[in-house]
């Protein structure tokens, strides 16, 4: 009797293992498996054209490659063209404001290559909140593909009250805010790619396609209580007009992991023809 048990127990081991392993196919074809955190996005967003398909499927595989996706509460892909498919979050793409599922108000404007939010009553609420996060480990992202030098907000919670926490990718006479961090540095002559403004322990910095801009710290505890949004922020006097085509919500990274993830969102952006 020993003996055929200890079968059955490999055979169980072998299927659970096979389980944790197990890829999802969109076609049915063997050859053309997707990663399950790509495959339940796709699903839910309803994204059909393949090379969308694919170029979501790298942009998880990469980011879990190189350890960066654990690093996300949301990932912003903006893939898709409508409202429908632009407002899902990537790491839970479920249909829920407690999923971070965005809520567009005003009249953003979707293409195929993003999000324009033309005014400051046009923007995406991504339903999470300053205050949620932990104020020395955090971070925000946002992928303008408009070169332009509108002075303007393009993301986080207000314009008024204390510490801001607000993202201006261009802005001649304001500056982006960020847990205490003002950014007063000049402007980037280049307002396309990825900026973020991370908080860690021991500063707070501004990145431009992955490369320091501006840095000081340490970070200061204090938060609006409002929620990140996309496009615009409250009480907002001017939009920056800059076309969103990727945003992220997260802990803090690095100096090499924010190089890293401006690297991989450019191959998305790359892959996606934009």
């Amino acid at each position: 009797m020993k003996r055929p048990l200890k079968l059955h127990l490999v055979v169980i081991l072998l299927t659970l293992f096979s389980s944790c392993q197990k890829e999802y196919s969109l076609d049915g074809n063997a050859t053309s498996s997707f990663d399950g955190d790509a495959y339940a996005f796709i699903h839910n967003s309803g994204i059909t054209d393949t090379a969308q398909q694919s170029a979501l499927n790298n942009l998880v595989t990469q980011l879990k490659y190189y350890s960066l996706w654990p690093k996300f509460y949301a990932i912003y892909p903006m893939v898709g063209g409508t409202a429908a498919t632009t407002k899902w979050n990537l790491k839970d793409p479920r249909d829920l404001d407690a999923a971070y599922r965005l809520t567009f108000s005003g009249s953003p404007v979707f293409t195929p290559d993003g999000i324009l939010f033309p005014t400051p009553a046009d923007f995406a609420d991504s339903h999470f909140r300053d205050a949620s996060l932990i104020y020395n480990n955090n971070a925000i992202s946002y992928y303008s593909g408009t070169q332009n030098t509108v002075s303007g907000y393009d993301m986080g919670c207000a314009d008024t009250g204390s510490f801001y926490n607000e993202l201006a990718i261009y802005h001649t006479w304001d500056s982006s805010v960020w847990f205490g961090y003002s950014d007063y540095a000049p402007m980037p002559a280049s307002t396309v790619g990825l900026f973020m403004l991370s908080s860690t322990a021991s500063r707070v910095t501004r990145y431009n396609n992955g490369v320091v801009f501006n840095a000081s710290g340490p970070p200061q505890a204090g938060a609006t209580n409002l929620d990140i949004l996309i496009g615009s922020v409250a009480s907002a006097p001017v939009a920056g007009q800059r076309r969103c085509e990727f945003a992220t919500i997260g802990t803090g990274l690095s100096d090499s992991e924010a190089q890293v993830l401006s690297n991989i969102v450019q191959n998305f952006e790359i892959s996606l023809g934009r």
